[in-house]
């Protein structure tokens, strides 16, 4: 086989080559790694105590020489936490508009930032019927309800299920679909492998709003069985083939719990980094600290979404959250789980050659002020841009804040601070009501009249007490004559 050209083909032949700058991680059985120093490379690596994942820039170095690596378990934390598919990323292209239910459908002036939304949130579907019957293409809004399997959250049995129901319907889908085609597209086609749903689908003569119909319907017979436990929601997903319902924007007890991660809280926000937000909501009540959290999860830093809420309306743990302790004394501090409730990517991974700069160059490599070592060298990952927004489901530091069975005596005798918190606030009726509703400095005005009222009752106690001492006193006087 030595003798042979096949090696030589085969190693110079372009499905061998591959883009070295590509990174490549490698990961091996700790036994092999502790005994034999095996990364499945041409060479052992010696390395006693490091990592359980590395990157190397070159496979057929010899031992100890030019075989420069570096730690890849961000990569892999990256890949654990994120590469499950669960979460669906999106670009600053495919953030679909919303707008509040209690707007009016048709206002132009109602844009609001889907990232800062609080209340039940609507998506604008444009009806496709809407520019011919309105006149004017202001776009109208689709008011009817559309109703859909959350395949999201269905295992694999029901998933398979579905599917089934769904290739069993597809002869009565195709039939549909020809029928609703204009004659003279009918007239074209004349094959077999016309009428087909690829065909018609790679053609353009059907659209996904088809697709979106057909689960529509399959989802309209199922609610009519009194049988019917399936989940649903209504807010369908632009893409092609099965639909996915998309989760609720801002109800947090409707996330799937698949997507809680667990991560570890840094630090806040800087209140200057924070100053555009404020100013651009030309409020200015609000000068408190309720800045978002800075998480990090999965190799990444992400931010916890910040609602105008108070802790004792809602079950917000982003007060009584404390960060990271770095002094390690308490290892529990910050680490919390989390739940995904949106993930955009900004930017694509854009991969720099630095080897074939000027910095790194042969006369460069071994010394100067400007060397570059490749184990600094930047990954694709640190190119990345990404903008996350959590919510803080539970965290370790506080065990009262661990979701518990339902019905077990931990759950039954918890008394959480929360409660504490709203008992505290209705004994000095610090309520205050809706945000937009309070006054400054209300609250402060309430607990100096109720502090000024328990202090006068206090006196006219001690009053009483002296009189009534008195009048025995002088009783006992009268008596003793």
């Amino acid at each position: 086989m030595s003798s042979s050209t096949f090696p030589q083909l085969l190693r110079r032949a372009n499905i061998t080559t591959y883009d070295p700058l590509i990174t490549r991680i490698y990961t091996s059985t700790p036994s092999s790694k502790s005994q034999h120093n095996d990364w499945g490379l041409k060479f052992s690596v010696p390395i006693k105590k490091g990592p359980r994942y590395i990157k190397f820039n070159s496979l057929d170095a010899g031992p100890g020489i030019n075989c420069d690596w570096r730690s890849g378990e961000r990569e892999a934390r990256f890949v654990q936490a994120w590469g499950t598919g669960r979460v669906r990323w999106q670009t600053d292209e495919e953030i679909p508009s919303y707008q509040l239910k209690t707007k009016s459908l048709f206002d132009a002036g109602a844009d609001r930032d889907p990232r800062h939304s609080d209340d039940y949130l609507t998506e604008q579907i444009e009806s496709p019927h809407g520019a011919q019957e309105g006149g004017s293409g202001l776009g109208l809004v689709s008011e009817k309800g559309i109703w859909m399997k959350d395949i999201e959250s269905m295992s694999n049995k029901q998933f398979e299920e579905y599917l089934e129901l769904v290739r069993s319907k597809r002869r009565e889908f195709l039939s549909k679909r020809l029928e609703d085609l204009p004659n003279r597209i009918k007239e074209s086609l004349v094959l077999s492998e016309d009428n087909t749903l690829v065909h018609l689908a790679s053609t353009g003569k059907t659209t996904p709003q088809s697709s979106i119909d057909f689960q529509t319907s399959l989802t309209s017979t199922e609610l009519s069985s009194t049988s019917s436990t399936a989940k649903l929601h209504s807010k369908p997903h632009r893409v092609h083939g099965l639909s996915y319902s998309p989760k609720p924007t801002s109800a947090k007890d409707f996330v799937p719990p698949s997507l809680d991660k667990k991560g570890r809280v840094l630090n806040k926000v800087s209140r200057y980094d924070d100053a555009h937000t404020r100013a651009s909501s030309n409020n200015t009540l609000q000068r408190g600290n309720n800045l978002p959290w800075i998480v990090s999860l999965g190799g990444i830093t992400a931010k916890t979404s910040q609602k105008n809420a108070r802790t004792t309306d809602t079950l917000n743990y982003t007060s009584m959250m404390d960060e990271t302790d770095y002094t390690r004394a308490d290892t529990s501090a910050g680490v919390g789980s989390f739940g995904v409730s949106r993930a955009e990517m900004s930017s694509a991974p854009v991969v720099l050659g630095l080897k074939d700069s000027n910095r790194s160059g042969p006369g460069n490599r071994m010394g100067g002020r400007w060397r570059q070592s490749t184990a600094n060298q930047p990954s694709p990952l640190d190119t990345f841009k990404f903008d996350i927004d959590l919510t803080i489901n539970s965290y370790e530091a506080d065990p009262e804040s661990v979701p518990q069975e339902v019905g077990s005596k931990e759950w039954v005798g918890n008394d959480s601070k929360l409660s504490k918190l709203n008992e505290w606030s209705s004994r000095y009726q610090l309520g205050g009501g809706p945000r937009s509703e309070r006054k400054r400095g209300e609250a402060l005005e309430r607990l100096r009249v109720k502090e000024d009222r328990e202090q006068t009752m206090e006196r006219l106690n001690r009053l009483l007490g002296k009189y009534k001492i008195g009048a025995g006193e002088k009783k006992g006087e009268e008596s003793s004559q």
